[in-house]
């Protein structure tokens, strides 16, 4: 092999230049051919940012560039009669991070073309391959020829391939495909001559260099080698570009109450950091609707809005009334500050609460059935050295049926601070340990008083929407301590707490470890309750046998009865708790021929005096109370600032690790907590009745417990428990598994709590969850889940209210039969996925947000289509197979009840 390493100023040394076809040897034609190789690569695409897919044939002429340049070749051959130098066998120039490989490449001096023939391969700087059997290049370099090409561009993740019998670089500005073909598909590795995944063909496809687009003309698509669409014209950006203006995927619905509907997305870049998507939407029975939405990206964040409007040609479908205008608003944003602070909203509002559900916004892939609320924020947060300050509000529109939005608060503000503050010994007097200062801030407002009946559940007597407190048989009020729970306040309510905490960690010469700690809560605390605030729900009733109407049942939620669950009213209230205690844990190892296994007794102490006026406490933000492993040596296991523990508790167990290392790896807790002295919390209710039936509303409490076992990585199981410390009967379980075998993954969930009527769950609550996947070959795959509720049979033969005779008796009737696998949602998919497409079908069916009391059987129902192709874009078409149900009146949005602010 001849290896020469030349400059395109070498020196010019005498030649010899007997005999055609003789090896030459002189570097006159080495620099001529280093020349003339030189442009040609200079011309060749470099790494900037303003580079195109034709950059990567070829480009203009840069002769006065003075990069160093490597050829190998077998045998370079000058011939004088041609006028021509010739290099063969294995050809390799390598010129400014590009390489250039071929069987044999030809310099023609006269002409100034250089041709490259033969397993042509040009790799760029960048990674991007062409090849070609044929390359060849003008003088000036600003036209060229390229027979069957095929150019391989990005990188190793998001590769791209274009090919054609033959390409003509026109110009700077065109070059054109003859026969081509583009994908971002990968060829199969055992059977290259098998199509791609997708790819589009095309007569020519034109591309436009300055426009970075490609032109196709007469085009078809390609999906696993067989041509679903053709496309008489089509223009794309081409691969080097990541955002171009123009026409998206489109977008396919079906709703029986909206027909078909078809959106139509138009992208248009505004500048770099700055977009918008124009989405005009038809639908065969309401007409038309409008997105738009607007992004920005700013240097130290972004912002976007989005806008969504609809004019409904048949508005009485949905019950909404005289409302045909309808829509909603959402916008996001996030900017940074500095290094340390953000400020960021994300705030969304519709005109009515059934929008979402109605038109499927932000639910294309209908994973849920329907959306619950719409909730808005705003904030400001920082993050410093051990700390972090949060300020935020919240709003909340209600989107179920059963949700009434003047009982949904606005919460502003919500301030929380916290620092951790390490102390020195040496400076402290040895005290040393750690200072965790916590601040909470809390305002919250509603219009009505939010009420749960114990007990039966109550709705009102029109809709059955609403949830109300009153006898059933003689319409009462039973707006009282004994017969309902306050679960959200009507006025206003501000609530703040600073807790100051100490503790420090010792560990004696047995390996014993002891924390005391000591710490001083102080909360302060206002309410003023509307009490004047009332929605009040009538009816009048006629006779069956009659048709007259013959009574008028009212059910009223007023505030004025949140006066039998507190007892303060404009005025404030608060309360001062010092503690102490003291944990002690002591972890022992031991070793064992597979692993090591740690048993770790653990015992804590807690002591506090009883000033908490828990008879009059408002309790907003601590509802959710489950006392589990996780909780069980917390301090305080409120999961809020509105209570806090009293009196002196000491909670106990052992927690028990073995890592068996090739073996997994297993853990168990048990453990128990009891109130030692003082008065109990926990059996002191508040307006929820939050503590009783938690398990540690008793002086001992109930026992808990958890056993995880992984035995690789594959494998895991995990369960939660909580046994009745009197007869050790199941109150609360958790249970969930997961297992990955080769291509098939699986997964069950089961939980199964007890009946807890005094705080409104009447019934025992169980679900058994299984969902898997198989993955099917390489690429395809199956999936399917499914959810029992067997807790549904347990309201076979409840009575519920149906309405009244002529003499005024109240109508029940027995709610619907359920068996004992009652399906509450499943699904079945398949699809197709590798590095270019993703493609799936998948089906639903599940209980949707039914009516009244008992549950409903009503079931949603919908098949989901999704096609995604990388670089061009993705098409989803969600379409619902349920009749929508509209019950008369109840989407009247103020109709079906009047409503006293």
């Amino acid at each position: 092999m001849a290896r020469t390493d030349l400059a395109p100023m070498a020196t010019i040394s005498a030649a010899d230049r007997n005999g055609v076809a003789r090896l030459f040897r002189a570097r006159v034609s080495w620099f001529a051919m280093t020349l003339a190789l030189g442009a040609a690569l200079a011309a060749l695409p470099t790494v900037a940012h303003a580079q195109t897919l034709a950059d990567r044939f070829s480009g203009a002429a840069n002769s006065d560039d003075k990069a160093p340049m490597n050829v190998d070749a077998d045998k370079v051959t000058y011939n004088d009669r041609d006028h021509t130098v010739v290099a063969t066998g294995d050809v390799q120039i390598y010129y400014k991070k590009k390489t250039l490989e071929a069987d044999r490449v030809t310099y023609y001096r006269d002409s100034g073309r250089v041709l490259a023939e033969g397993s042509v391969k040009l790799t760029d700087a960048d990674g991007s391959v062409t090849h070609a059997d044929r390359m060849e290049l003008s003088g000036d370099f600003k036209r060229g020829f390229v027979d069957a090409a095929r150019s391989d561009s990005g990188g190793e993740k998001d590769r791209t391939h274009m090919t054609a019998t033959r390409t003509e670089r026109l110009d700077e500005e065109t070059t054109v495909f003859e026969k081509g073909a583009y994908t971002a598909c990968e060829s199969c590795a055992d059977h290259p001559e098998r199509a791609p995944v997708w790819r589009l063909r095309a007569q020519k496809i034109i591309h436009k260099n300055s426009e970075q687009t490609l032109y196709y003309e007469n085009a078809t698509f390609d999906l696993f080698g067989v041509p679903i669409a053709w496309l008489p014209y089509l223009s794309t950006p081409d691969p080097s570009v990541l955002n171009k203006s123009g026409f998206l995927a489109p977008r396919l619905s079906y709703k029986d109450t909206n027909g078909f509907g078809f959106g139509q997305p138009y992208f248009y870049t505004i500048s770099p950091d700055m977009d918008v998507t124009v989405t005009p939407y038809y639908y065969t029975n309401q007409g038309f609707r409008g997105d738009f939405e607007f992004r920005h990206r700013l240097d130290n964040g972004f912002y976007t809005l989005n806008l969504i409007g609809v004019h409904e040609d048949n508005p009485d479908v949905y019950g909404v009334g005289s409302r045909v205008n309808r829509g909603m608003i959402v916008s996001q944003g996030a900017i940074w500050l500095n290094q340390n602070w953000k400020f960021g909203w994300d705030v969304v509002r519709a005109t009515d609460k059934y929008f979402n559900n109605d038109y499927q916004v932000g639910n294309n892939t209908l994973n849920g059935n329907f959306f619950r609320e719409n909730s808005s924020t705003a904030y400001i947060t920082g993050q410093g050295d051990r700390g972090y300050l949060d300020l935020r509000g919240y709003s909340f529109q209600g989107l179920a049926n059963s949700d009434l939005q003047p009982q949904l608060a606005a919460v502003w503000p919500i301030l929380d601070y916290n620092k951790m503050i390490s102390l020195d010994p040496a400076n402290t007097w040895g005290i040393g340990g750690e200072i965790e200062i916590d601040v909470n801030f809390t305002r919250s407002s509603a219009g009505l008083a939010s009420y749960q009946q114990i007990g039966s559940y109550q709705f009102d007597v029109q809709y059955g929407m609403y949830a109300v407190c009153r006898n059933p048989s003689t319409m009462t009020a039973l707006y009282t301590k004994q017969n309902c729970l306050l679960r959200g306040i009507g006025g206003e309510y501000d609530s703040g707490t600073l807790q100051v905490s100490w503790k420090r960690k010792y560990i004696d010469p047995l390996g014993e470890v002891w924390t005391p700690f000591t710490f001083a809560r102080a909360n302060l605390n206002y309410l003023n309750a509307n009490v004047n605030g009332a929605a009040v729900f009538s009816r009048t009733y006629a006779d069956p046998a009659t048709a007259t109407g013959y009574t008028t049942i009212t059910d009223p939620i007023a505030n004025t009865y949140q006066t039998n669950f507190v007892s303060h009213n404009d005025q404030f209230g608060g309360y001062i708790t010092p503690g102490a205690g003291l944990e002690w844990r002591y972890p022992l190892l031991s070793k064992t021929p597979i692993g090591e296994m740690v048993i770790e007794p653990i015992a804590q102490i807690i002591a506090r005096p009883n000033g908490q006026p828990t008879t009059s406490m408002v309790n907003l933000d601590a509802q959710s109370l489950v006392f589990d492993d996780t909780n069980l040596f917390e301090w305080n296991k409120y999961s809020g600032y509105d209570r806090f523990e009293t009196g002196v508790r000491a909670n106990y167990g052992a927690q028990f690790t073995y890592d068996m290392h090739e073996y997994g790896y297993a853990s168990a807790l048990v453990g128990q907590s009891v109130q030692v002295a003082g008065i109990n919390s926990y059996a002191t209710p508040d307006a929820a009745n939050i503590g009783l039936s938690s398990g540690l509303d008793k002086p001992v409490s109930d026992y808990v417990t958890r056993l995880t076992y992984a035995p690789s990585s594959n494998y895991s199981f995990i369960t939660k428990a909580r046994f009745d410390q009197a007869d050790w009967a199941l109150r609360r379980l958790d249970l969930s598994a997961r297992a990955n075998y080769g291509p098939l993954a699986f997964a069950v969930n089961y939980a199964n709590y007890a009946a807890q009527p005094i705080i409104g769950y009447n019934e025992r609550r169980e679900g058994l969850g299984l969902s898997t996947r198989y993955n099917m070959l390489a690429n395809y795959y199956v999936m399917g889940d499914i959810t029992w509720d067997l807790g549904r049979h347990n309201y076979n033969g409840v009575q519920y209210l149906v309405g009244y005779n002529s003499t005024g008796q109240a109508l029940f009737q027995n709610a619907p039969a359920a068996p004992l696998f009652a399906i509450a949602t499943w699904g079945a998919g398949i699809g197709y996925q590798d590095e270019c497409v993703k493609l799936g079908l998948s089906y639903r069916d599940s209980i949707t947000d039914g009516y009244g009391y008992p549950p409903t059987y009503a079931r949603n129902k919908a098949v989901v289509f999704n096609l995604e192709l990388r670089t061009l874009g993705d098409i989803k078409a969600p379409l619902s197979l349920t009749p929508t149900v509209v019950q008369d009146g109840t989407r009247t949005n103020g109709a079906s009840y009047y409503y006293n602010p």
